[in-house]
């Protein structure tokens, strides 16, 4: 067996990002100023709100708490919320623990959620659709599906997870519904190890944030509802705002590999690149490569043996409607879902990954693919 000799992800800090990382928490403790909801924070929230093109933004503990924060927001508790089928389950999770009932809707061919399907899933007791930005491409798809949740009078709620930095048409992602969820987690374009961010132009839902983030307390200490610790500590709010500040740069640096991997993959016979659309700026947290020939767990064996290469992970490999936690509230048929997800890889995408590695990969991926 080969060794690994290029990773399914790495995630990109300068010396200079280090350094002021460094710094920064060094005065956080010198300083004893608090370790949670303190200046890095607020200042995080100010940047990413203006990167993001909404007028709010909120930190918290995960892109999963930024999402149920903003469905316990919208009122959904004792209704229905459409979701696609082709998510992490965290996204169901976070449904349920709003107090709602998943419907699950199919994919379109560009793994973002059919907007055919959701609104044929619209029914009387439907109280949210959430949208998912599939390997960090807003779909043009996203622009029809706010106008049919805006013509039917249901908030739309972006999990935007994979997103920060894509856009469509000069449109950030998180601007398209009412609120969106970001993730922080290790394996985001921009990551602070964990945390989330919710962002919105609506102020209730900001200040129904803040309180639900901080276990919904009053002023006083008392509690009028229930919310729950979803804090980001100040030491990960200095990490995100040092990946803030080159979110651009790093994206650059993965749509540079992703060139590659278009150049030398295209053309293959039984293979179908997800390639953006005109005027998507696509952050490439995933390059998408649907299989019509191959297994890709046979690809995914190949590569890693012969060629040193780990695949990164799917997007996603079994549907929510086929996954036992989930099964009961499946009222299919989803045959978007059940073709494409099971069909695809995910070759590794990084933004310091150099241009001889990005090289070895699609001629390893092309040698595989095309034998």
């Amino acid at each position: 067996m080969s060794e690994i000799r290029i990773p399914s992800f790495s995630y990109s800090f300068r010396e200079s990002d280090v350094q002021y990382i460094t710094d920064e928490i060094g005065r956080l403790f010198r300083d004893r100023r608090h370790l949670t909801m303190g200046a890095h924070g607020e200042a995080l929230e100010a940047e990413f709100a203006a990167h993001a093109g909404t007028r709010h933004a909120v930190s918290v503990a995960s892109g999963t708490a930024a999402l149920e924060i903003a469905l316990r927001a919208v009122g959904v508790a004792g209704g229905e919320v459409v979701v696609p089928t082709n998510t992490f389950g965290a996204t169901v999770v976070a449904v349920l623990r709003a107090g709602a009932v998943p419907v699950f809707a199919d994919t379109a061919d560009d793994m973002s959620v059919s907007v055919q399907d959701v609104a044929a899933r619209l029914g009387p007791r439907v109280r949210a659709v959430v949208t998912v930005h599939i390997g960090g491409l807003v779909s043009p798809h996203t622009v029809e599906l706010a106008r049919l949740c805006e013509e039917r009078g249901i908030p739309l709620v972006e999990d935007a997870a994979h997103a920060a930095g894509a856009s469509h048409r000069g449109r950030r992602a998180g601007s398209f519904g009412v609120a969106a969820a970001f993730s922080l987690f290790s394996t985001k374009v921009m990551t602070s190890g964990e945390g989330g961010l919710l962002v919105t132009d609506d102020e209730r839902i900001r200040d129904t944030a803040r309180l639900l983030r901080d276990h919904a307390k009053n002023p006083d200490g008392t509690m009028s509802t229930t919310g729950y610790n979803w804090r980001l500590t100040e030491m990960q709010a200095v990490v995100g705002r040092a990946q803030l500040r080159r979110l651009d740069e790093m994206i650059e640096g993965r749509a540079a590999v992703a060139a590659v991997y278009d150049e030398r993959l295209s053309g293959i016979e039984g293979v179908r690149l997800l390639t953006p659309p005109a005027g998507a700026v696509h952050n490439r947290y995933k390059y998408i490569v649907e299989l019509e020939r191959h297994r890709p767990r046979d690809v995914q064996e190949r590569l890693r043996e012969k060629y040193g290469v780990a695949l990164g992970g799917y997007v996603y490999q079994t549907p929510c409607h086929l996954q036992d936690a989930f099964r009961s509230y499946a009222t299919g048929p989803f045959p978007g879902a059940d073709r494409m997800c099971p069909a695809h890889i995910c070759p590794p995408i990084y933004p310091d990954m150099s241009p001889s590695d990005a090289a070895h990969v699609a001629d390893a991926l092309y040698e595989v693919l095309h034998g």
